[in-house]
């Protein structure tokens, strides 16, 4: 193979993912749109034209300056498989990108890796972005088939009869590959994020779904047993998995492209890090090349190369059992994890149950729950069973106390308090107030439960009437 001065060394995987496509794209195609994202390219010493023979022959290669590109083609009974890889170094870096095409009777998948190798110690490498290829690709065919979703650049809204079809993506059974990303419905004001943007950004690596209304999160909430995000929050889901990591604003003033950027990091990092599927490797394609030639000598006859066969054969076959008990184990612990998933509480020792209470911000009945025991450690006897027990769960379960946030925001949002100016609109209701100004005071209730009402002056008449104000939120809400 002509490497030149590409030289393989411990690369760092930079951005990974892989989807599928419509099952009535060809290889012909999607090669058309490789050499096309190349031959586009700012600094490429390519041509469209001298591309042309990428993805047609069966093995091909070409060095122009720092470029180096090769591609192989291999058609089976049952699989049309194509891997392209293409090198290029700058003054700082060697970028390696590297697409794998699997086109089966029932399922077509691509694969895109970007590799990024530091050329001198000093480098710095920037940060990672999606390829501008996989844009292109999605743009060019469309996303195809993945469980119960389609791949594309928009988020699935749901509709207010589909509670079921949420239900299974919180429950990790929609058959999907892709992670999905669930927008709840805010209890007032925007999303948390754009799941316009979010989509497009995400596209090819994660689907993104939006709840309609807060009514449709009421309903989930009993189809889930309150195991939904809800009230703005966003959770990341993955496959055959109920376990979430959860995004949601942390201060006022904070910016959707703020979350847009932390979940995409989120995902790129776990993408990286998540074994690829077999047939969308560079391997893959490697095995077929390498069986095909075997089956070639044998149907030659060659006596020289008998024995090296034999041997061949027998060391893939060790790989092929060692892979297969790998795969089997990997079934038995996701069926383990799902277990542990589904025990019920009690089993690991403390179960509480609440009756209609629900959180109204992120941890809020975990953090009045901590509260309490910590209230309760300071009256029992320091060598009492009661004071043991309570210490080891407040160790072992912190919770990070949002009413301790909540508290001194709304302290310093009311200490000046003249009247409900735009800023304070704002800020009291993306905390979660709802303003309703139709009397002679303001009347403000705290994520739409009416038991928890407060009345404001429109006017504030001396310097305590904002801190008498911040008082009654603290004592009702936040104590």
């Amino acid at each position: 193979m002509l490497l030149g001065n590409f030289q393989l060394r411990r690369l760092m995987l930079s951005y990974s993912c892989e989807f599928p496509i419509p099952t009535n794209t060809s290889r012909e195609n999607v090669c058309a749109t490789i050499r096309k994202w190349i031959g586009g390219m700012r600094f490429t010493h390519f041509t469209v034209e001298s591309l042309l023979p990428l993805g047609v022959d069966e093995a091909w290669e070409a060095v122009e300056e720092t470029e180096y590109i090769e591609s192989f083609v291999e058609v089976t009974s049952d699989t049309e498989s194509c891997a392209v890889t293409y090198r290029k170094k700058d003054s700082q870096f060697e970028w390696i990108t590297t697409i794998v095409i699997a086109i089966q009777p029932s399922t077509s998948w691509i694969s895109v890796r970007v590799e990024c190798e530091p050329l001198h110690p000093m480098a710095q490498v920037p940060a990672a972005k999606k390829p501008v290829l996989v844009k292109l690709l999605l743009q060019e065919f469309g996303g195809g088939v993945d469980g119960a979703f389609e791949v594309t650049d928009v988020p699935v809204i749901f509709a207010n009869s589909e509670i079921n079809l949420a239900a299974s993506c919180i429950r990790g059974e929609t058959d999907a590959h892709l992670p999905i990303v669930y927008v709840s419905a805010p209890f007032t004001g925007p999303y948390l994020v754009n799941p316009n943007e979010l989509a497009i950004l995400l596209a090819g690596m994660a689907h993104v779904v939006v709840e309609p209304n807060r009514t449709f999160s009421a309903k989930l909430m009993k189809a889930v047993d309150q195991r939904n995000p809800y009230g703005g929050t966003v959770a990341l889901y993955w496959p055959e998995s109920e376990g979430r990591r959860s995004f949601y604003a942390r201060a006022s003033n904070y910016k959707p492209e703020e979350i847009h950027a932390e979940i995409f990091t989120e995902i790129r990092l776990s993408l990286n890090n998540r074994r690829p599927l077999v047939r969308c490797t560079l391997n893959a394609v490697k095995e077929l090349r390498s069986r095909r030639h075997i089956n070639a000598l044998k149907d030659v006859g060659s006596a020289e190369v008998d024995s090296y066969i034999d041997a061949f054969e027998d060391e893939l076959h060790v790989r092929a059992v060692a892979l297969e008990a790998a795969e089997i184990e990997i079934l038995r612990l996701k069926a383990e994890i799902r277990r542990f998933a589904n025990q019920d509480a009690i089993d690991m020792g403390v179960s509480l149950t609440l009756d209609v209470e629900r959180d109204l911000y992120q941890g809020e009945i975990k953090s009045i729950v901590y509260a309490a025991l910590e209230n309760e450690v300071k009256n029992v006897a320091e060598d009492s069973r009661a004071y043991h027990v309570l210490t080891a769960l407040l160790n072992a379960n912190p919770v990070p106390d949002e009413r301790l946030r909540y508290r001194d925001q709304i302290k310093a949002l009311l200490r000046d308090y003249q009247s409900m100016d735009a800023k304070t609109r704002r800020e009291l209701e993306h905390m979660g107030f709802s303003i309703s100004d139709s009397g002679k005071h303001y009347k403000l209730v705290f994520h739409g439960d009416e038991r928890y009402t407060l009345v404001m002056p429109k006017t504030g008449s001396d310097y305590r009437g904002g801190l008498n104000s911040a008082s009654d939120f603290c004592r009702l809400l936040f104590r």
